[in-house]
């Protein structure tokens, strides 16, 4: 194409880009407390928008990424993506991640000693109304020994999964049933079994401090250096803290929670494990402490930095070995015809039924952070990465794709709360493998609605869209630690959430924007990130 300039497409990953920001601004006020800051003003509703993002965004921001690698490969050839890709991707990434990931790895231990120095902190009593199963799972929560001998009378399974997906023995674990354990691995049952979160009964026992538990289970031979599906020892889920563990005993299991009782617990809990994980070699030292999580290391927000290192390794090949193929005009077809999504969507329906197990990643792609590489994750954003290289090229794709961009976001609308109806019904067989399916066609009826929306309004030069595009970068990079905390420092304010979000946005954006223009558009940090600036030929 002759085309040397997409401004459309500038404005569309920046979009991308800044969703990100919403993003991570709405989690406080969602009741999940998977985030470090809990607003005080906390609604189910919250989670509408971000699962609408959510769905798309990192879908949208791959397949630019993709159509831009295959304009640099174009124009610059294979050595000159790779230098280039080296400078805006992998330095930035080594060099942000060295500085922020400890930043983030212990910005949740910092602002709750800040809340317990303000006095906000409390303890935290909670007994849920429960109704015990009647079943060997039930009677070894309750710790009633002669129903369970009469269960096991019965051939009731032992290490059979009970409610929750628990064995008995984790129940017993779990609520700290010393004598239930003990008969429970007296009449054969696993000490080392492991639940729907892959987790052991140590496991669960020391994220509750349940400190004879562990010692019973560590003295009959239980191994504590068995991870659970988080990449997770005994030692590293205690570092959970008490809103998470909370939401884990009050909305998963609907156990007791006494927030003193369990942090005493796990301090006595640390004492007996130390000796078993004395072999970690150094694994809770301080690199471990400011860069791994759950026992991985973990890249936080710029984890698509380090994804997109293996696609653009990946089109590097790719592109090598479709030199010894003869060109049979697949690759217009593929990008021109009117019948794409007759591909498109089987294949990111697969890659998303894949990705998750119908509890996690249930609309979207899952988000794994982790530096060891999540291969169905990869594949998932290989297919939005991929299309983009090949539609590249091709002029008829570009005018023409999402023409019609308000009947693609109609249909995306609907089909996104369809899912949302889909996902209350919990009880269903089939309902993980129709949100798929809704999600794979939500994310590219968005993508082409959102080019023919930006190719309509943005396709012309504009200084201030310039410059907001060309910041995108740089306030996603550096907006996380700066969002947390003013979404700490309003999280008890007495007004409406939706009023403290958009402050919480507005602010964040602001500041990051005047730090850019003023600190890093024209350093050697702004040429990193976007290549080199100057101010006279922008002022002209």
């Amino acid at each position: 194409m002759e085309k040397t300039r997409f401004h459309d497409l500038d404005a569309l990953r920046a979009f991308a880009m800044l969703l990100g920001i919403v993003l991570h601004g709405l989690l406080s006020f969602t009741p999940i407390p998977i985030w470090p800051v809990q607003d005080n003003d906390q609604s189910e509703i919250y989670m509408i928008p971000l699962m609408f993002i959510h769905g798309f965004r990192m879908s949208l921001f791959f397949f630019v990424s993709g159509f831009f690698t295959r304009m640099m490969w174009q124009k610059r050839g294979t050595l000159g993506l790779l230098e280039n890709r080296t400078k805006r991707i992998i330095l930035p990434f080594l060099i942000f991640g060295a500085l922020l990931f400890p930043i983030l790895n212990n910005m949740g231990t910092f602002l709750s000693k800040e809340e317990n120095q303000s006095g906000n902190l409390k303890n935290i009593i909670i007994n849920p109304e429960y109704q015990v199963p009647n079943d060997l799972g039930g009677a070894a929560r309750q710790g009633n020994l002669k129903v369970i001998r009469e269960w096991l009378q019965k051939d009731a399974d032992i290490n059979g999964k009970y409610d929750k997906e628990f064995t008995p023995l984790h129940w017993a674990a779990v609520m700290n049933r010393v004598e239930t354990i003990r008969l429970l691995a007296d009449k054969g049952a696993n000490l080392n079994a492991k639940d729907g979160h892959q987790s052991t009964p140590l496991l669960v026992a020391a994220f509750f401090g349940q400190t004879e538990s562990v010692e019973t289970l560590l003295e009959l031979g239980a191994n504590p250096m068995l991870k659970n599906k988080d990449g997770a020892l005994p030692e590293q889920a205690m570092m959970a803290n008490q809103a998470i563990t909370e939401w884990v005993a009050k909305d998963i299991l609907e156990i007791p929670f006494n927030w003193m009782k369990i942090s005493e617990g796990r301090k006595q809990v640390r004492e007996l494990l130390a000796t078993d994980l004395s072999s970690l070699d150094g694994r809770n030292g301080w690199f471990a402490r400011n860069y791994f999580m759950f026992g991985q290391f973990c890249t936080h927000h710029l984890w698509f930095l380090y994804d997109l290192i293996y696609l653009t390794l990946g089109f590097v090949i790719f592109a090598w070995a479709l030199k010894f193929l003869p060109d049979l005009g697949i690759n217009k077809w593929l990008a021109e015809s009117p019948l794409r999504l007759l591909w498109l969507i089987p294949l990111t329906y697969l890659a998303q039924l894949y990705m998750g197990n119908g509890d996690d990643g249930v609309f979207g792609p899952s988000t794994a952070v982790f530096l060891q590489p999540d291969w169905i994750k990869l594949g998932y954003y290989a297919v939005f990465f991929g299309y983009g290289a090949i539609c590249f090229p091709f002029k008829d794709f570009h005018q023409k794709v999402g023409r019609f961009w308000p009947v693609c976001f109609a249909f995306a609308t609907i089909l996104f709360f369809t899912a949302l109806v889909v996902i209350e019904e919990k009880d269903k067989s089939w309902n993980y493998e129709l949100i798929s399916l809704c999600s794979a066609i939500f994310a590219w009826l968005m993508i082409f609605g959102l080019m023919g929306l930006f190719r309509k309004w943005f396709s012309r030069e504009n200084s201030k869209i310039r410059f907001v595009s060309d910041s995108s970068y740089w306030l996603y990079i550096a907006h996380l630690p700066l969002i947390q905390i003013i979404q700490f420092w309003v999280a008890d304010w007495a007004i409406p959430g939706i009023i403290k979000l958009i402050f919480v946005c507005i602010v964040t954006c602001l500041l990051l924007l005047l730090s850019y223009q003023y600190l890093i558009r024209y350093t050697v940090i702004g040429t990193l990130l976007n290549g080199k600036r100057y101010k006279n030929r922008e002022a002209t």
